[in-house]
C-alpha cells in the first residue's frame, strides 16, 4: 500500500479512523473525509501519531447533501491525479423521518446515495490506478432490509432500524450492480459486514431510548473499532482480493447475502432510481 492514494469518508472516528489508521501503517497516503474540520484536524493527528506516517490529509463534507458531494468531488480532483482505493465507511441513523435539502429521506441519503454520487464522480480517477478498488461497508443489517422506493422521498410508517436496513440493503445491491457495470476495466468493487461494533452511529439522531437501547447493546456485546476495520482494510490491501469483485464479505470471509442483494433486476432499479433522485452528470 506504500504510496497509495485511499479516500476514507467518516474516516475520522469510529472504524473509519481505525480503517485510516491501520492502512496509514501500510503506507498509504490517506485522505479523510469528515463532516467537522475540528474533528478532522484531530483524527489526522491521531492517525500520524498511531501510524508514524504523516502522509494523511483531509477533506470536509455533508455527505447527506449532493451539493457537498459535488464540490468535495471537484476537490479531491484537484488535489489529486489518481485514487487508488475509495472505502465509502461514512453512515448514519435518524430516529425521526427527515428530508434533506435534496427532498431524500435523510437515512438512505447519507447511506446509500453518497455511496452512489461520490463514486461515480470519481470513476476517473480510481481508473487511472493500476488496480482500483471500491470497498462498500454495508451491514449484516441489510437480511432484514427491504426496497421501498417510495420511501426514498415520502413518509411511510417510518421506523430508524426499517430505513437503516434499507439503506444498508441498498449498498450491497450498489455494489453488485457496480461491478457488473466495470466489467473489463482494472476496479473491484466489494461490499462488507464490519460486525457489531462499539461506535456512537446507533446514538446519533437517536431518542433517549433508542440511543441508551444502542449504549447497553454495545457495552454487552460489540466488538473493538479495531476489530470492526479488519476486513475494509483486508478488501483495501490483501492481494489475495486483487481480482476479487462484486462479493460480500464478512470477517475477511466471502459470504452469501441476501437473496434481495442478488436480484439483479432490483439492482438495475434501484441505479435507475437513484440516478433520477441523484443525477451523475
Amino acid at each position: 500500500m506504500k504510496g497509495k492514494n485511499v479516500i476514507i469518508t467518516g474516516g475520522n472516528a469510529g472504524i473509519g479512523l481505525a480503517t485510516s489508521i491501520a492502512l496509514a501503517k501500510q503506507g498509504a497516503n490517506v485522505y479523510i473525509v469528515s463532516r467537522s474540520k475540528d474533528k478532522a484536524e484531530e483524527a489526522i493527528k491521531t492517525i500520524a501519531v498511531e501510524s508514524g506516517n504523516k502522509n494523511a490529509k483531509y477533506f470536509v463534507a455533508n455527505l447527506s447533501s449532493q451539493k457537498s458531494i459535488r464540490k468535495l468531488a471537484s476537490e479531491i480532483k484537484n488535489e489529486m491525479s489518481i485514487v487508488d482505493v475509495l472505502i465509502n465507511n461514512a453512515g448514519g441513523t435518524f430516529s425521526d423521518f427527515a428530508l434533506n435539502e435534496d427532498g431524500l429521506e435523510m437515512t438512505i441519503a447519507t447511506n446509500h446515495f453518497a455511496y452512489f454520487l461520490l463514486t461515480n464522480l470519481l470513476l476517473d480517477l480510481i481508473k487511472k490506478s493500476d488496480s482500483g478498488r471500491i470497498v462498500n461497508v454495508a451491514s449484516g443489517s441489510h437480511y432484514q432490509g427491504k426496497m421501498d422506493f417510495e420511501s426514498f422521498t415520502k413518509k411511510k410508517s417510518y421506523f430508524i432500524m426499517k430505513a437503516y436496513e434499507q439503506s444498508k440493503l441498498a449498498n450491497v445491491l450498489f455494489t453488485n450492480e457496480l461491478s457488473e457495470r466495470l466489467i473489463g476495466t482494472n476496479i473491484t468493487v466489494n461490499s462488507l459486514h464490519p460486525g457489531f461494533v462499539k461506535t456512537q452511529i446507533g446514538n446519533k439522531n437517536a431518542t433517549w431510548y433508542s440511543g441508551l437501547f444502542w449504549s447497553v447493546a454495545t457495552k454487552l456485546g460489540a466488538i473493538s473499532v479495531e476489530d470492526g476495520a479488519k476486513t475494509s482494510v483486508y478488501l483495501a490491501s490483501s492481494p489475495q482480493v486483487k481480482n476479487v469483485t462484486g462479493k460480500y464479505f464478512d470477517k475477511c470471509k466471502e459470504k452469501e447475502p441476501a437473496s434481495l442483494a442478488l436480484d439483479k433486476e432490483l439492482g438495475k432499479q434501484l441505479w435507475k432510481i437513484s440516478e433520477e433522485l441523484c443525477p451523475i452528470a
